[in-house]
């Protein structure tokens, strides 16, 4: 991509990231209603995941979610430049919430350091920002080609994170910043890359898990809790804490458990999910093609 063309999708995000909330929400509606009504990669995959995992609700019920779904998945997508570019002083509006900063003052207090997951629910980039508006910390990102990898690493980082690759350097940088007692961010839902998982129950069926958290768990002493950011449209947003299960640290139980932290948190509110990520895109051999 030439300096030209990167320079415009950065005024573009920048531009979109100063829109009243309402406009963007009500922006993100009409995009997902075409997304609903056209054949789409995102909607297919989100039916089919949603029949693979929560057969019990029955279609109608599912259709509800994934339409959900996908209103949730283009609010994220187009609030992400207003978390990343906006103006400040509004970022730090929503960002209020006194019981979780309490919460997460008395985690970081303890000094174990701190290890934070974010799964893709809810504003998942605002519950990232809120914990690194409490203090010092480096979150694990998946690197991104072009422009997009600038716009990650300047967005993610206005209010002080450091951002760490999915890589061997970025995983002794977060080692070092749990041992320096600071707190790391996680998203704890993605499908790692080959060799660097495990296969472990979500939803009954098994899905190729991290490690990661387990390992820095149980080599550092560190807690783990989740942070969720609730989108709650026309009220903005609530942030929260709450704990991880507590075998998350065990060498032989950790990617099971965190899985089982993950489902329940979705169990919740399974309409704030971004069901169209390919989470059973690796499968061990001959199991079920959710896809096919």
């Amino acid at each position: 991509m030439s300096e030209r063309k990167k320079a415009a999708v950065r005024g573009l995000l920048r531009g979109l990231g100063y829109l009243p909330l309402p406009l963007t929400h009500a922006l993100a509606a009409l995009l997902s209603l075409l997304l609903l009504l056209l054949p789409n990669r995102l909607r297919r995959v989100s039916r089919q995941q949603l029949r693979y995992c929560l057969p019990e609700l029955g279609r109608a019920r599912r259709l509800g979610i994934v339409a959900a779904s996908l209103a949730h998945s283009a609010m994220a997508t187009l609030e992400a430049p207003a978390i990343w570019f906006g103006p400040e002083w509004r970022l730090r509006r929503w960002l209020r919430a006194p019981e979780a900063a309490a919460q997460l003052a008395a985690l970081r207090a303890q000094g174990r350091g701190l290890i934070l997951l974010c799964p893709h629910w809810g504003a998942w980039e605002l519950a990232g920002m809120f914990c690194a508006a409490q203090g010092p910390m480096t979150s694990v990102y998946k690197p991104q080609k072009g422009v997009m990898e600038a716009l990650i690493l300047e967005g993610r980082s206005r209010l002080g994170a450091q951002l760490a690759p999915t890589s061997p350097a970025g995983v002794k940088q977060v080692l070092s910043a749990l041992k320096r007692g600071e707190m790391v961010g996680i998203l704890p839902d993605h499908d790692p890359p080959e060799g660097s998982g495990v296969y472990a129950p979500l939803f009954g069926h098994p899905a190729h898990t991290m490690e990661l958290v387990t390992k820095l768990a149980a080599r550092t002493g560190a807690p783990v809790w989740f942070c969720l950011a609730e989108r709650r449209p026309l009220l903005g947003f609530r942030i929260r804490l709450q704990p991880a299960p507590v075998a998350i640290s065990d060498t032989r139980q950790g990617p099971a458990a965190l899985n089982a932290g993950v489902e329940a948190v979705i169990r919740a509110a399974p309409r704030q999910y971004w069901w169209g990520y390919q989470r059973y895109r690796r499968r061990p051999t001959g199991s079920v093609d959710p896809y096919a």
